[in-house]
């Protein structure tokens, strides 16, 4: 009898304490959900001095250095063009407000932000850890690390361990040569380097047979293969560099409009077009 009580007991215990567990996740849940609602209701009734201004004039204000093609580019009558400014007119025009693009030299980029000069930094601008305290970052709308591009037709090179024994080709003190070094030196994989003068003619080497691949920033792998023809890239980056939108610290509603904004046009295949436009 004694044993069969135990048992009962040990039973109902169980059973109280998973109760007990079940009422204290319920309970948790209902406490994250109410925080969550107090912050949308509160962070929906505080939008910020970015935004307020965007709002109030009609009008987003964007800095870049309008000297790197393809992603912005001055003319001679003022005009702007490349894939930033694209991004920057679509996020106006999703906003229901105008752009206004403002030149300013790569490194004043930051101060004019700071000093209120522009609301956003739209610049080709690689993610920089040491100033998130000083600036909000967008999520990543191009990765413009670096890529190993290889002929249409060669199907043994399908990951870097592909590249043992082959001739690598890559521009003479840059990233990509680098990177080459890494690869032999550190991921052990006897390759060999072949430097060139620039990008280009390390992939034109590749496309005329006279090495085997060749490593190098995504922008001049995009432009090349999507150009010359009768080359291709493995997808994955050897490295990454992501560009992204920078605001001034007290944007945190424009942050998350921008972020919203990202995400569609990710989905709605805005992004994959833009690239499309601007690298073949």
């Amino acid at each position: 009898m004694r044993s069969g009580e135990g048992a009962t007991r040990g039973r109902e215990h169980l059973h109280l304490h998973r109760q007990r567990w079940f009422w204290l996740v319920a309970a948790i849940g209902c406490w994250l959900l109410a925080l969550r609602w107090i912050y949308a209701t509160w962070y929906r009734g505080h939008t910020g001095p970015t935004w307020e201004r965007i709002q109030r004039s009609g009008v987003v204000r964007v800095c870049m250095d309008a000297t790197y093609p393809p992603f912005e580019l001055q003319d001679a009558a003022g005009g702007f063009s490349g894939y930033d400014v694209d991004l920057a007119e679509e996020l106006a025009t999703r906003w229901g407000v105008d752009p206004e693009f403002i030149n300013v030299h790569f490194d004043g980029l930051y101060d004019a932000l700071l000093a209120g000069k522009c609301d956003l930094l739209l610049s080709a601008l690689p993610y920089d850890e040491t100033l998130t305290e000083d600036v909000l970052f967008s999520p990543s709308y191009f990765n413009a690390g670096l890529l190993l591009a290889i002929r249409e037709d060669e199907r043994r090179i399908r990951n870097t361990n592909g590249l043992a024994g082959r001739n690598v080709g890559v521009e003479l003190g840059t990233g990509a040569h680098l990177e080459a070094r890494r690869l032999r030196e550190q991921a052990r994989i006897p390759l060999e380097i072949v430097t060139f003068p620039s990008a280009r003619e390390a992939l034109e080497a590749v496309r005329a047979g006279d090495i085997d691949a060749a490593i190098a920033e995504s922008v001049a792998v995009y432009r090349f293969v999507h150009g010359p023809g009768g080359m291709r890239h493995l997808r994955k980056f050897l490295t990454d560099e992501q560009y992204v939108i920078a605001m001034n610290p007290h944007s945190g509603y424009t942050w998350n409009m921008i972020t919203d904004e990202l995400v569609r046009m990710q989905k709605e295949g805005f992004l994959e077009a833009l690239g499309a436009k601007w690298f073949q």
